[in-house]
């Protein structure tokens, strides 16, 4: 029977649900008894769950069915046919998408991965997530039972076997199977009763799947990034390490930069999933889907299904969306608890429904707890400033209602209370006075910048959906009536780029919480030109900054002193070619718009697949593979050695060494030497601090290279390999 979309999204929920609980039984997959028999049995449920085996009773069904006349046989083996097909290619995009190692591969898959970056893994080594069998399996058997239904219970049974089966031949975690067994159902729920919805809700489920694999996109082939990712992660490693939950450290050190909730949701990752780089990113990709979901709802509720696909569309596919969802940090939890909280807000004074301020100030009091003040100070000050041009004052005394500010501070205030009670003023110091007013008015880590810094940020991180930006703006200050989502975005997205652009610190990150209005604004123009009414100067600008970026990309190898280690030139030249197509695609879209926006974001998704597998591997190696290897050395040493820097500032040591660091600066070079006293140890710095600094000379060299030094204080201690 059809299914409604609360209905599949609460089914959808209670199956994520079962996936996580089934990853605390992982670990217990090992220890199951093996016996003859029982391997057997799992061999020949293997075999049915096999895809061609699956095709062939298809077939036999349908050719049973001509023979017999039965139209039935004929439906059975037609849908499960559709269901067995459509199901394998999901789940081996899926396969691609998450890279779990199977068991007995965990063991340096991260370096593996990262060696040799491919988008199918066809060793068979690293695409256990979720199990292929289990998925066509249940596929299968949902499909048989819509035409039989009193066989569904058999042949879920069968279905649910061949999972059994592939966890007893050690193929797959529990986990694989619960997941297989779900995407298993749903692709037959969709092969059978989904296509035929005349509401086509079939496309938003698979809209949602592709929001799912472009967050989760091969998240863990990579080492962990210094300086912000790799200081998260370790903090997270450190909280679960230690089981203080209330005070973050990093180096066993407080930690006031930010809030706590962030590393509490790092920190439940760590628990499920195991200490590794998927799960150090799990909690940015799952927020940053939820972020893109939660946009398509809204943007449909006001402006309809069109504005709502090409906004989510925009949020999805750009380079800083994807950079953020696949980086251990706070900037897409952060925005999706803005967002919520704007979003609320609009929901309450459009639709005059004031329970959406309780919703604004929960969401607020969340983005406060993620990364400080601005959690509250963005969502409070657009509400304000976007209240004050319509001039609806009685919005804002509601908006102020004493109930809803007592929600607020229920949710906010008990953690701050008690980390002030812990740590007293060192805390107010060091995370209001330091990481609030200090990082606002003054240059902190020399993180500066030009006042149009962010802009050129868009044109690379939002392309290409940045060239609609200007039309939409303009729009939105002549925009006098209808539902007003258009200059509240306006509102959001200005009042963010002045405030950073205003603040001597500047980071790419921080403009993060303006790409949600920034893609809705983006989506309502694109939807003007899906419907050919929008004018056409974002296309103009689309095309001349899709030509510069070509341009650019085809020009740079070409320079001398351009240092491409990072990409060298054959791949300019790759993305050059995007960008040019991009280009022509802008100039199609003048007269047949929706094929070249399918076709842009197409071109988008190949940017980020490329920049993912070509470029990102490459960098990541030459800035942090030799700290890996420093740091994984240090950590198969005896615990009593000592671990050091020398002006040396890399968190990603000690996260994989899982060693305090003992970090010595220029002026306590003596340090060295009273280092001496605690026994052996060894130190990592860079060739030019060892060439200027006498302490390190009495060091032997256990390593150089990639500009970084292994230094030893012993000559028995082991050769670096």
């Amino acid at each position: 029977m059809p299914y409604s979309l609360k209905r599949i999204s609460m089914l959808l929920s209670c199956a994520s649900a079962v996936v996580l609980l089934s990853l605390l039984i992982d670990p217990l997959a090992a220890s199951i008894p093996r016996s003859s028999v029982l391997t057997a049995g799992a061999r020949i449920g293997s075999l049915i769950g096999n895809g061609a085996f699956l095709i062939a009773a298809c077939a036999a069904l349908y050719v049973a069915g001509r023979a017999l006349k039965s139209k039935a046989l004929m439906q059975a083996g037609k849908g499960a046919f559709l269901s067995v097909i459509a199901s394998g290619v999901i789940v081996n995009i899926a396969k691609a998408v998450f890279e779990r190692p199977r068991s007995g591969h965990a063991l340096n898959s991260t370096i593996e991965l990262l060696t040799n970056p491919v988008l199918f893994d066809l060793s068979g080594r690293f695409n256990s997530f979720p199990s292929g069998h289990t998925t066509v399996s249940f596929a299968f058997a949902f499909a048989a039972s819509q035409a039989y239904p009193a066989l569904r219970m058999p042949l879920f049974l069968i279905a649910a076997f061949v999972g059994a089966s592939r966890v007893y031949l050690g193929s797959h975690f529990p986990s694989d199977v619960a997941a297989g067994a779900i995407l298993g159902a749903v692709v037959g729920w969709l092969s059978c009763n989904g296509f035929k919805d005349k509401k086509n809700e079939w496309k938003i489920a698979l809209f949602f799947l592709l929001i799912v694999f472009v967050a989760f996109f091969k998240l863990n082939g990579y080492l962990v990034f210094d300086i912000d990712e790799a200081v998260f992660s370790e903090a997270a490693r450190e909280m679960v390490s230690t089981g203080d939950y209330l005070t973050p450290t990093y180096n066993l050190e407080p930690r006031y930069d930010k809030p706590i909730l962030f590393y509490w949701f790092s920190a439940v990752a760590l628990k499920l999933f195991g200490v590794n780089e998927f799960a150090l990113r799990f909690t940015s990709a799952g927020f940053g889907a939820l972020l893109v979901i939660m946009t398509f709802f809204f943007v449909r509720r006001i402006r309809g299904t069109l504005a709502a696909y090409l906004s989510s569309a925009a949020l999805l596919l750009n380079v800083l969306f994807f950079m953020y969802t696949h980086s251990a940090v706070t900037d897409a939890t952060l925005a999706f608890f803005i967002s919520a909280s704007v979003y609320s807000f609009f929901m309450a004074i459009n639709g005059q429904r004031p329970k959406f301020f309780l919703l604004f100030w929960t969401a607020s009091a969340l983005a406060l707890l993620t990364k400080g003040a601005i959690g509250l100070v963005f969502p409070l000050s657009i509400a304000l400033i976007f209240l004050a041009i319509k001039k609806d004052w009685e919005s804002a005394k509601r908006l102020f209602n004493p109930l809803y500010i007592g929600a607020f501070l229920l949710v906010s205030v008990p953690w701050f209370a008690l980390e002030f009670r812990a740590n007293g003023m060192e805390f107010f110091n060091a995370f209001v006075l330091k990481h609030h007013i200090q990082r606002y008015t003054g240059v902190i880590s020399s993180h500066g910048g030009p006042f149009y810094y962010y802009i050129g940020v868009l044109i690379v991180g939002f392309f290409p959906w940045v060239a609609f930006l200007p039309c939409s703006i303009y729009r939105a200050f002549k925009e006098r009536k209808g539902d007003a989502l258009l200059p509240l975005c306006c509102v959001w997205f200005l009042f963010v780029l002045i405030f950073f652009s205003i603040a001597r610190t500047k980071l790419p990150n921080y403009i993060f919480p303006l790409i949600p209005p920034a893609s809705i604004m983006a989506g309502i123009y694109a939807a003007g030109l899906w419907e050919k009414r929008a004018d056409k100067q974002g296309l103009y600008a689309l095309a001349g900054i899709s030509v510069i970026l070509a341009l650019l990309s085809f020009i740079l190898p070409q320079i001398k002193g351009i240092n491409n280690a990072y990409v060298p030139a054959h791949n300019l030249y790759y993305l050059g070619a995007i960008f040019l197509a991009a280009s022509i695609l802008s100039i199609a879209a003048f007269s047949r718009p929706a094929p070249a926006l399918y076709g842009l974001c197409a071109a988008t998704a190949a940017l980020l697949v490329f920049l993912r597998l070509n470029v990102l591997p490459p960098a990541n190696i030459m800035l942090q593979k030799t700290l890996y290897d420093y740091s994984r050395y240090a950590k198969r040493l005896d615990k009593d050695t000592a671990l050091a820097t020398y002006e040396l500032n890399r968190p990603s040591i000690a996260f994989y060494s899982e060693k305090k660091i003992y970090k010595i600066e220029k002026r306590n070079a003596c340090d060295i030497k009273e280092l001496k006293k605690l026994g052996d140890f060894i130190v990592i710095t860079e060739p030019k601090k060892y060439a200027v600094t006498d302490e390190l000379k009495g060091l032997r060299v256990l390593d150089e290279r990639n500009g970084y030094m292994l230094l030893s204080s012993s000559e028995k201690m082991p050769a670096f390999r």
